[in-house]
């Protein structure tokens, strides 16, 4: 049976995910930012997955739109596995419902704790990242098995409360705070995305936006207005020389530790 998975990645959580079902399941693997523009896509696999991380509770906006463009979702057998730095939520649910506007069936949706890496992340200690890492070797098997054996039903949620109760993402609230203080305010346009001085214009930023945000110019990026909002610009420039308008939300520099640049430039 042939089996497709469409991707998308900021830092290279969902890519990993992706990468080891797609070993697993003898699969192609496919990054979405690739193919979610073409209109009335056609799929041929018999069995077609989606990799991605949550945004506000929500697949990212290129995988909404491939989903809206896909011609035949009728027929494949069809999965999907998020990554999540706070709490899946809904999200999934989300998901389920959007394929079932296409006339689709989300036979299993998965949730893989990954780490945080938006506003707050810089909470997060190096040992917790490993360890949520590790974890998802451990869900690797089982999915899979899961998956070979075409279940159906499995529909991963949590309870938005989970948000509060995690000593972990407790961490994380002052930020959030720090976040929404500024906003009122300062506005939302003062947290626009910026380089800073220490830029030494090498492209990086630009190659890694998957969605074709950035341009350069006078050998400085300058951001347009379709922000996917996955943050790699931020955290592969080789300077950290890109911040939210120049303020510190409690934010570091993370990629996945087995994923390289050139990974997520292809």
């Amino acid at each position: 049976m042939k089996t497709e998975i469409y991707y998308f990645s900021g830092t290279g959580n969902s890519f990993a995910v992706a990468r080891d079902l797609a070993e697993k399941l003898n699969a192609e693997l496919i990054p979405v930012t690739t193919v979610y523009k073409k209109q009335n896509f056609e799929l041929t696999a018999e069995s077609i997955g989606f990799v991605y991380p949550i945004y506000d509770f929500k697949p990212p906006k290129p995988i909404e739109q491939f989903i809206e463009n896909i011609k035949n979702l009728n027929f494949p057998y069809i999965f999907a596995v998020c990554t999540a730095g706070l709490t899946t939520s809904s999200s999934l649910i989300y998901m389920k419902k959007l394929i079932e506007s296409k006339d689709g069936i989300l036979a299993g949706g998965f949730s893989i704790l990954m780490p945080h890496n938006g506003i707050g992340c810089a909470k997060i200690t190096d040992e917790e990242h490993q360890k949520m890492i590790a974890s998802w070797k451990n869900q690797l098997n089982p999915i899979c098995e899961y998956l070979i054996n075409q279940q159906n039903g499995s529909i991963d949620s949590t309870s938005f409360m989970e948000i509060f109760l995690n000593k972990r993402n407790r961490k994380m609230l002052p930020a959030a705070f720090k976040l929404l203080f500024h906003i009122l305010t300062k506005g939302i346009d003062s947290l626009a995305l910026v380089a800073a001085d220490n830029c030494i214009s090498c492209k990086t930023c630009q190659k890694i936006c998957s969605v074709k945000n950035i341009e350069m110019r006078e050998g400085k990026p300058n951001w347009l207005k379709h922000c996917a909002g996955c943050f790699a610009c931020f955290h592969w420039c080789p300077k950290n020389a890109i911040s939210m308008g120049g303020h510190n939300m409690d934010m570091k520099q993370y990629h996945h530790p087995q994923v390289k640049l050139i990974d997520m430039m292809i």
